[in-house]
């Protein structure tokens, strides 16, 4: 059966939160049961999944960025392919799904950021036209 890359549904969430793990965050279906809500009402972000005979063997999510000091971006939030099935191309649907969603919303710019320990994105990327612009470094201040 053919890949499908549609917009994810509530009912995908359970899925979605395994494919998370795969990648290495420590997430709950329950956490991104809520996050998906925050997401849907957003008429600024966007998430598809990829589905194939029924089962859902990638993701990806991605929002409107605007700060004062640069342009209007959309910015992919995250992008996982089960382990079992990476370098089948899906990855690049899913990118070309969301590439098309932000074209038709008036969207010139696709930005992604990825981990320095993700190698396999530092070549999936620019395969895929995306131009390393910078490196720079993530701080976190935990809020009480």
């Amino acid at each position: 059966m053919a890949l499908a890359v549609r917009p994810m549904r509530a009912e995908d969430v359970p899925t979605v939160a395994a494919l998370t793990v795969q990648l290495g965050y420590d997430v709950t279906t329950a956490e991104v049961a809520e996050r998906f809500e925050l997401v849907v009402g957003d008429q600024q972000a966007v998430a598809f999944v990829a589905e194939e005979s029924s089962l859902i063997v990638g993701w990806i999510h991605a929002l409107d960025r605007v700060l004062f000091q640069e342009r209007r971006v959309l910015e992919i939030g995250g992008l996982v392919v089960d382990d079992e099935r990476r370098g089948e191309g899906i990855g690049g649907q899913l990118v070309d799904a969301i590439s098309e969603w932000a074209r038709r919303q008036g969207h010139t710019t696709l930005y992604v950021r990825s981990n320095v320990v993700r190698d396999g994105a530092h070549d999936f990327y620019p395969a895929l036209g995306f131009v390393h612009q910078k490196t720079s470094h993530t701080y976190v201040r935990e809020l009480e």
